[in-house]
């Protein structure tokens, strides 16, 4: 830790002691920044403040790109604000990299930090220190129409039976059909949330099992160009191209499984919430995130974070405000404003155990709830932004028919070039 970083940590914890030394009578009025986009910060600021009225959170909602947009300027200018930062679980080892945020571990009850899912604490690291708590989760599931199912003359998943990728694309295939022979298909069989994007495509390889990052969180030559990669992307390249059960271009899947036209769906717990309230017209089930037969179960998870500005000029009270938005209480405030699936292990269980919860749709809270243990980080580097976009490229052209050991190939140079400038010089 360089001596300016030390001075500013020793500054902040002789603040936090006189803070609390003061009587709340002589705390003076502060008002703290936060940029987001995320729906519900307006009522968990208000939360906050009716326990610290002295404490003011104004929310700045921003689009999603604008939020890391705004962060790389402002923090990256050394600016005070914003106190409260939206951090993408991604991208905090890319931000603790840059000195951007303040180390919290001294200031978090170690009973708070157990309660975190293990996976969404393990992305909050950098350097072996705490920097951005998880607010939220977003484990993944399958859900699946049942009535197209049953036209195919399959039986759904039970909640607790985790199909293989081999069952996948087999039901897959049985319910993609092409009823006037237009070469477009009236229901498709299968396709993922973000179907461009490592976050939800990372389970593919990584069940096989193989690694998708090198040890050293710089390497990607040898690894997301080997057979396991091909082996997984030409299966996924195939879904869209040589079995055409999933749909290419720029499609909305939820928008296609709400209309009944596709068959299996993976995406993320906060959709259970949204079928509940908006119900669907079909019926319907989720099952555990599918694998590959003899490999390993993997789920993608995790999702925003919050952390404190380094150079914030309320340390103890943006400190406060992040210890609130990422307890239980405010876990519970999230799930009840918006749906959010939390970051807490004991709603997780309070979800499986609820007898409530015993039959379908309410069952998919159990399902998913039941998620946790697999969750998996995506990949821990400073230069995750570059591997998620390279790759992102990559899917693109994999989805609409390119080689795709070609297509791997390239996209392992250009991110090793990338990642090479994270290495000491």
């Amino acid at each position: 830790m360089n001596r300016h970083r030390m001075s500013r940590l020793l500054f902040f914890f002789t603040l936090v002691l006189l803070v609390s030394a003061m009587p709340v009578a002589g705390q003076e009025a502060v008002e703290l920044s936060w940029i987001t986009d995320l729906p519900g910060a307006e009522e968990v600021a208000a939360r906050f403040s009716e326990y610290h009225p002295h404490i003011t959170v104004r929310v700045d909602k921003v689009s999603f790109r604008e939020v890391f947009q705004q962060n790389q300027i402002r923090l990256g200018s050394g600016s005070p604000e914003p106190d409260i930062v939206s951090v993408d679980a991604p991208v905090v080892a890319s931000y603790g990299f840059r000195g951007w945020l303040l180390p919290l571990d001294d200031v978090f009850p170690a009973e708070q930090i157990d309660g975190w899912v293990d996976a969404l604490h393990e992305s909050s690291m950098y350097d072996g220190q705490l920097l951005a708590p998880p607010i939220w989760n977003s484990a993944q599931v399958m859900f699946y129409n049942a009535d197209l199912l049953e036209a195919a003359g399959l039986a759904g998943p039970a909640a607790d039976e985790r199909w293989t990728w081999e069952q996948v694309t087999e039901a897959a295939q049985a319910m993609a059909t092409d009823a006037d022979d237009d070469g477009v298909n009236d229901v498709w069989g299968l396709q993922f949330g973000q179907y461009n994007r490592i976050y939800q495509l990372q389970p593919i390889p990584e069940s096989l099992p193989t690694a998708v990052l090198g040890e050293d969180a710089l390497t990607v030559e040898g690894i997301i160009d080997s057979d396991d990669w091909v082996k997984a992307f030409t299966w996924f390249g195939d879904l869209h191209n040589a079995l055409g059960v999933s749909p290419q271009g720029g499609i909305s899947s939820g928008e296609l499984f709400r209309n009944n036209q596709l068959g299996l769906y993976v995406d993320g717990g906060w959709m259970i919430n949204q079928f509940i309230n908006d119900p669907l017209e079909f019926n319907w089930g989720a099952a555990p995130h599918p694998y590959w037969e003899g490999g390993e179960v993997t789920v993608p998870g995790d999702s925003w974070h919050l952390g404190v500005n380094a150079n914030t000029e309320h340390p103890e009270a943006a400190v406060e405000f992040v210890k609130f938005a990422s307890s239980e209480e405010a876990g519970r405030l999230w799930f009840d404003v918006w749906g959010v699936w939390p970051a807490h292990k004991a709603m997780l269980a309070e979800f499986a155990e609820d007898p409530a919860n015993a039959e379908f749709p309410q069952k998919a809270f159990v399902v998913a709830a039941n998620e946790a243990p697999f969750v998996t980080p995506r990949p821990l580097t400073v230069g995750y932004l570059e591997y998620e976009e390279i790759l992102s490229d990559a899917f693109e052209d994999i989805r609409n028919g390119a080689d795709v050991a070609e297509a791997l190939s390239q996209a392992a140079g250009r991110i090793q070039r990338e990642m090479d400038k994270y290495r000491p010089q």
